[in-house]
């Protein structure tokens, strides 16, 4: 049986370059933010993830991924990949 299950949009803390809140952000402004970074070459941007400060490079990677931080979307393509190959 098909059910529709709720996901909660999970939102993490983001500071610029002088330690400044960019406020909690979902994982579309997360992305869109790691674009405007690298496009920049902007330095110091960091968010804070369970007690954790992780660096975003200049060129918009994020440094020390951890699980947890914006999975949900992989973990749920993951399956429907699975699936649709079985």
């Amino acid at each position: 049986m098909i059910k529709i299950n709720k996901y909660e949009i999970q939102t993490i803390e983001h500071f610029d370059n002088n330690g400044n809140s960019l406020g909690l952000l979902n994982e579309h402004e997360n992305t869109d933010l790691r674009c405007q970074i690298a496009e920049q070459k902007a330095i110091g941007y960091y968010l804070v993830f369970n007690g954790l400060k992780i660096q975003i490079e200049s060129n918009g990677k994020i440094v020390n991924w951890e699980n947890g931080l914006y999975d949900t979307n992989e973990i749920l393509l993951s399956r429907l990949f699975k699936a649709q190959i079985q």
